[in-house]
């Protein structure tokens, strides 16, 4: 049994590791043509230009690998199938369901090497892929910002505060402005004052004032030193967009924190994260839909016909990802059900697909 498990799986890679690097190699040609005009502009050298490309292969090569799981799959087993293996495999006396299982395994594995890609090697090349850009080929100053004005920040509890300027560098800002409103948005307290440091973790208020609001009257109480009890972190005031494909999921769940902090929805971001964690079974889905084409329906349908069909459900499987994200950002679909409706509702189909397979 374990020859059989060897010959098979070992078909299957080949064709898979083969597929996935020939996907990715089409994918650098058609960027360099793409990018030609930008490499010719800055007179980019050769061995600048093939870094910054092949940089950027780990991210194509993940992109394609649900398709190339799909193709090798059909290859490697529909050969199997046309060459009567299958059928010497079970005249045998071997359960096709073992087969079937193994690759289920495969499909599974190949769903964890994707997330570990995503998580140890994507955001370190990505990284290289943009430093490559600015620092080589635009040349760009790099420096990092540590300086940044007019900054408004608003917070869950119903806080907003605005700052004229901040020096991350010196842990300081300046024209400090805090707003505190009740659940019905009436201004409850405003906090004014010139400047202001980190300290401890919180950011301490001098020279100011405090007022209180009241029905129709307010209080003015003056200060020297006062905690705002505002707990944000000069950084993570000077907040900036970031990619994706940028960050581990310990950077990315760090990020929509900060973003709920600043009170948005991060909605998108909510998504793109559950979308990650259900990314682990697409090819295990993959598998489970082009299995039963790959043998034919016990050669109830022609070869061409059966791939056909299979790759036309596997897009239909991607297109309903892209159709219950929209869902999600929609707020007609929950970030989880966004993600994970399409494993759902494919994994029964895939199910059900399975059980019609001849053992």
């Amino acid at each position: 049994m374990r020859i059989i498990y060897f010959y098979v799986s070992r078909q299957f890679l080949k064709i898979f590791f083969f597929t996935a690097f020939a996907f990715g190699f089409i994918v650098l040609i058609s960027e360099l043509f793409r990018q030609i005009g930008f490499y010719m502009e800055y007179k980019t050298p050769f061995i600048v230009m093939a870094q910054h490309l092949l940089s950027n292969i780990p991210w194509w090569i993940i992109q394609v690998l649900p398709v190339a799981t799909l193709l090798a799959l059909l290859f490697s087993l529909g050969d199997l199938a046309k060459k009567n293996e299958i059928t010497a495999i079970k005249a045998a006396g071997v359960n096709l369901w073992k087969l079937i299982a193994m690759f289920m395994i495969i499909g599974v594995m190949i769903g964890a090497g994707d997330f570990a890609a995503r998580e140890f090697v994507v955001p370190y090349t990505t990284k290289f892929n943009e430093r490559i850009k600015k620092e080589k080929i635009q040349k760009e100053e790099v420096y990092v910002k540590t300086e940044f004005n007019n900054l408004i920040v608003t917070m869950q509890n119903n806080t907003r505060i605005t700052v004229g300027h901040l020096d991350t560098k010196k842990r300081r800002m300046t024209d400090i402005i805090i707003e505190h409103y009740s659940e019905d948005f009436r201004l409850e307290k405003l906090i004014i004052a010139p400047g202001g440091n980190w300290k401890d973790g919180t950011w301490m208020l001098e020279n100011g004032v405090i007022r209180e609001f009241k029905n129709d009257f307010w209080n003015e109480i003056a200060f020297k030193s006062y905690d705002s009890g505002i707990h944000l972190k000069p950084n993570d005031i000077a907040f900036r967009k970031m990619n994706y494909e940028m960050m581990n999921l310990h950077d990315f769940k760090k990020y929509i924190n900060q973003l709920r902090i600043f009170g948005q929805t991060a909605l998108s971001e909510r998504i793109a994260l559950q979308i990650r964690y259900a990314s682990v079974f697409a090819h295990l889905i993959v598998m489970m839909i082009g299995i039963p084409f790959a043998l034919g329906f016990g050669n109830k349908l022609g070869k061409i016909l059966s791939f056909t069909l299979a790759l036309a459900a596997s897009f239909v499987y991607w297109g309903a990802q892209a159709v219950t994200q929209s869902m999600g950002e929609n707020l007609i679909l929950s970030p989880v059900m966004a993600a994970w409706l399409p494993n759902i509702i494919f994994f029964i189909i895939g199910a059900y697909l399975l059980a019609t397979v001849k053992k």
